[in-house]
């Protein structure tokens, strides 16, 4: 914004006709003369400065800070484009290639100059990237018409705000839209206030209205009319298509606004810690169209029939963050049950899917009333709708009352749908359920404190499943999934405290990541554990209800529970060990040379790469408060506190025991080392008697042996003697985190001479559990899970009979498509099937893919299409992935993954992801934390210094991450570990497997 689009009418007022000068008068033609004069003397210096200056531009061709603060002293401002600069504290802003653009935006008709600042004078929406906590949001009243013929919406918003203290300006927040009418009123008289100047501060995302006068502390009344694209986008407020069966292309409109996209749908207060309530009005095609938000409707307008519109109306919301708002068209039909308080529960989805809903439904509202008994807490709103979106960025998104999903996490049935995807199912809907308690009906103050929402309901999403799924050990299963997992990431020095500190909103889309989620669940799993299962469940209860409609800290957990556990521990004192600092302990433990039956331990920060050194950057100086627990082959499960200003912790073992399990249950967020003896007793109880130990336990004890000889405390020899007594395990738990750690050393072995050898040793280590289970698709449920990763396990490895039985099966499914292979085989025979097959037959795999429905079998065929190993079907297969009317946008860079998890194609994708970032940053946007990731996914399965030099030059090629900064962090550390693990371990495990690999 320049003063000749919107500034006249202040500058006439300020300069008369005749400028009094000293004691001489001077006409206005002689003014402007002298102002010309002035204008083009200060050019002249500019262009001086300009050409003086070093050179401005990186090799990248991106422009550095030099020439904007040499213009900044000239000029006093720093913007070539109408805006200030950010505050220094603030990240570069993407260009704008670099995010997804609407139409150009015009100014609104108000008539006003900017004001001109120096970095020293910047005006307070400047400096602060935040609202003021002096202004308040109170209510919205929100219209909104979403037209799906010209993927256009407008819509209009008064937002009642309370001022709490003088103020001479309000700052609203909006990104990518058109603000064309902006008025401020008295929120008691309702006469308008005068707005001298309301405009768009891009850097922070504000719209800036600057009255008169200050406000003094009353309520106002601020009423803007605006307008923006569905287009472009999958965030926001946007449109989504689908086909019908009989081939018709339908249109619905849709929203997804966590954590900073409510801006982009409609003015508004766009942080967790303000909470309004919301009167919403949509704007549906009056014929075969359903409008939808977070109450129910209360009533609806109908336009005149030449418009074919109608507006409807729903109830006052309760208080509630702005992106927990939902707006849906859509022509979508539902399932309904009843609530065990008579509330509607219902389950959207497009007609021809509507049969697929019948699992979520059932399960949704058992979990929902499950929940309201666990919590003691009834579920607030008068309604719950669950809803299957064609197009959707995220897994799904708890918006209060309208939960919306991606279709292959809501849809199932048991002709089409594997186990897998009937857990996955499972395990949303629970944790989106959780939710409408944890971020909530309770939310966090600030995107610090993200695991409070994030955290809790990964956790109680467990036992949300395991109460209607009673045979599905969803306790183990814990281990494996969230565990073990977020583990491998917070035992490097790239990972971040639970409670981190954000700033700009690339910082707060990068921690919704898996120390937010896996490792946030974790210490709240350890934490009931060490409480006691009631008092946990007291305390969580006496916290929601504290906070009801309110917003909390992590504090304020801690306090609760201290509460209700009378103070017999001090938890904040000991939880912050463990959401305030980064990584995790691993216990040492030995005999005491004086007694044998003491047994002592140390503790220190477990890093994966043996050569790091922790920075001195945490409060505890990498010590933990923890909670051991312990078990003995005559005694069962001790518990003890190791606290962080001890050296060491001794226990007495009683005599007659002949073995000692630590981390019972692998509770404790730690690793166990044990001395050779130790260990040797371990082996020598799962070689004998394995089922002495529960499931989890023979899991966590394979994972930590694989770790610590990763890490360079334990002889892979002993981890390979422990590995040995798997011959025996039938139990799906322990197997996952085996196939885990052998799939990766098989990556890592890949390019070595031991490969050979390393894929001998592992088929004959499952071949006899291969042919036990067979390719019939019988037993419960965890045997089935089981069964696709051990014959994924043998197939991976060169197992012949896996491999025919696979390609058998796909050129029978390809010849005749009724041909049926069952829902939990299905992956296995289209990946490796097409891994012996054609190209006729892939191609007749495409089509089927591009008529699929069924969004899980979908994701199933894309994985067998990822798989080819003709490099010139897989560069036609990515090719073919952009066009988005083959592959959904939302799925588009999981094909990428798909394709880069098989080694002779890593190189392909990676070449492609150099060839076109731009085009990736262009269609997701720096912003999109998948992007970073995907760059993670494809360059962590590198194992050469070549490789690493490679992606550091990418690295310096495109030094703009959005939010994959830690991405980025995370993949140079793990190529690191790759290379020196190679280097140190190749030799020894190539003896190893030539003289092991036969003898299992």
């Amino acid at each position: 914004m320049n003063k000749s689009e919107c500034g006249a009418s202040e500058v006439n007022e300020k300069v008369p006709a005749a400028v009094v000068m000293g004691q001489v008068f001077v006409r206005r033609s002689t003014a402007a003369l002298l102002l010309l004069v002035a204008v083009l003397c200060i050019a002249c210096v500019a262009l001086l400065v300009l050409l003086l200056a070093p050179d401005w531009r990186d090799p990248g061709g991106h422009m550095t800070t030099g020439p904007q603060s040499n213009l900044a002293h000239v000029f006093g401002t720093a913007s070539s484009q109408g805006h200030r600069n950010p505050p220094a504290t603030q990240k570069p802003q993407p260009t704008t290639t670099q995010r997804l653009t609407t139409t150009p935006r015009p100014r609104p008709p108000i008539e006003t100059p900017t004001t001109t600042t120096t970095e020293a004078h910047k005006e307070p929406w400047e400096r602060e990237y935040r609202i003021p906590r002096s202004t308040i949001p109170i209510h919205y009243d929100l219209f909104l018409h979403p037209d799906l013929e010209t993927g256009r919406f407008e819509g209009k918003n008064t937002i009642t705000i309370g001022v709490t203290a003088p103020i001479n300006y309000l700052v609203v927040h909006v990104k990518q839209m058109n603000v064309t009418k902006t008025v401020l009123k008295d929120g008691l008289t309702e006469e308008l206030i005068n707005v001298t100047d309301a405009f768009e501060y891009e850097p922070n995302e504000f719209w800036v209205v600057r009255p008169k006068d200050t406000l003094q502390p009353q309520n106002y009344s601020l009423y803007l009319e605006f307008e923006g694209s569905l287009d472009g986008s999958i965030v926001g407020l946007y449109r989504s298509s689908y086909t019908t069966k009989d081939g018709e292309k339908r249109s619905i409109a849709t929203s997804k606004f966590q954590p900073t996209d409510a801006r982009s749908a409609f003015p508004c207060f766009d942080e967790p810690s303000f909470k309004s309530s919301f009167t919403t009005t949509l704007v549906r095609p009056s014929e075969g169209y359903i409008a939808l938000s977070n109450m129910p409707v209360e009533r609806e307008i109908p336009n005149s029939p030449s418009q074919g519109l109608t507006e409807v109306i729903f109830q006052r919301s309760v208080p509630m963050v702005t992106y927990l708002a939902c707006f849906i068209v859509c022509d979508f039909k539902y399932v309904e049950v009843l609530t065990q308080d008579n509330k509607p529960f219902r389950v959207y989805s497009t007609a021809d899917q509507l049969s697929r809903t019948n699992y979520s439904r059932d399960l949704g509202v058992h979990v929902l009333n499950y929940f309201e008994d666990y919590f003691d807490v009834k579920y607030p709103l008068p309604k719950q709708d669950m809803i299957a979106i064609p197009d959707f960025i995220s897994g799904a998104m708890e918006h209060w009352g309208l939960i919306t999903y991606r279709e292959v996490n809501l849809l199932y049935d048991d002709e089409g749908s594997s186990s897998f995807n009937k857990q996955r199912v499972a395990s949303v809907v629970a944790h989106e359920l959780a939710h409408m308690w944890f971020g909530n009906l309770v939310t966090l103050e600030w995107w610090d404190d993200l695991w409070l929402n994030e955290g809790f309901a990964s956790y109680i999403e467990y036992k949300g499943v395991a109460n209607y799924e009673k045979d599905w050990d969803m306790e183990g299963q814990f281990v494996i999934d969230d565990l073990q997992r977020v583990m491998v990431l917070d035992s490097q020095l790239s990972s971040h405290p639970i409670v981190q500190a954000v700033n700009h909103p690339d910082e707060i889309t990068e921690i919704f990541d898996s120390i937010s989620y896996s490792k946030g669940a974790s210490v709240l799993r350890m934490l009931e554990d060490f409480l006691g299962p009631e008092t946990f469940r007291a305390g969580v209860s006496s916290f929601l209800r504290k906070f009801k409609y309110d917003n909390a800290v992590t504090k304020d957990l801690w306090t609760e529970l201290e509460k209700i556990s009378k103070g017999n521990l001090n938890i904040s004192n000991i939880m912050d060990t463990w959401t305030r600092q980064m990584g995790y302990p691993v216990l040492s433990v030995k005999r005491s040379s004086a007694d044998s039956n003491k047994i002592e331990l140390r503790q220190k920060r477990f890093l994966l790469d043996p050569t790091a050194e922790s920075p001195d950057d945490s409060p505890y100086g990498y010590l933990w408060d923890i909670p051991v627990s312990y078990a003995t082959s005559v005694s069962n499960k001790t518990q003890t506190w190791f606290w962080r200003n001890n050296d060491t912790l001794t226990i007495d073992k009683p005599a007659e025991a002949s073995w000692i399990k630590f981390n019972v249950g692998q509770y404790g967020f730690y690793r166990v080392n044990y001395e050779p003896s130790m260990w040797q007793e371990i082996i020598d109880l799962l070689m004998s008697n394995h089922e002495a130990l529960s499931p989890p336990d023979r899991s966590s004890l394979l994972d930590d042996a694989f770790n610590l000889a990763g890490a360079d405390m334990l002889p892979y020899q002993t981890v390979l003697s422990l590995v040995a007594y798997m011959k025996k395990e039938t139990h799906y738990i322990p197997w996952k985190t085996v196939v885990s750690h052998l799939g990766k050393t098989g990556r890592l072995l890949r390019k070595t001479k031991s490969y050979p050898y390393f894929r001998k040793y592992i088929v004959n280590l499952v071949k006899d559990h291969v042919e036990r289970l067979g390719w019939n698709d019988t037993g419960s449920h965890l045997e089935r899970r089981n069964r696709l990763d051990l014959m994924a396990l043998a197939c991976n490895n060169g197992y012949e009979p896996c491999l025919e039985g696979a390609y058998e099966r796909l050129v029978k499914w390809i010849k005749d498509p009724e041909y049926f292979i069952s829902p939990n085989t299905r992956s296995l025979v289209y990946k490796y099937g097409v891994q012996k097959a054609g190209f006729e037959e892939w191609e007749t795999m495409k089509d089927r893919y591009t008529k699929e429905v069924n969004a899980q079998e979908k994701l199933k065929l894309a994985v067998g299409l990822s798989s080819s190993n003709e490099d010139w079907i897989v560069e036609r297969w990515m090719m073919l992935a952009k066009n988005e009317s083959i592959v959904r946008g939302q799925d588009y860079l999981t094909v990428l993954n798909n394709i880069a998890s098989n080694p002779w194609s890593t190189h392909i994708v990676w070449s492609f992801v150099k060839a076109n970032w731009q085009y990736l940053v262009d269609r997701f946007t720096l912003n999109n934390r998948y992007v970073g990731r995907m760059v993670k996914y494809v360059s962590t399965r590198f194992t050469s210094q070549y490789e690493l030099e490679d992606l550091m030059d990418f690295f310096q090629k495109y030094p703009e991450a959005g939010s994959g900064v830690r991405a980025r962090q995370q993949a140079i550390e793990e190529i690191q570990k790759n290379i020196a693990w190679i280097e140190k371990y190749e030799d020894t495990l190539h003896t190893w497997f030539m003289k092991n690999a036969g003898k299992l």
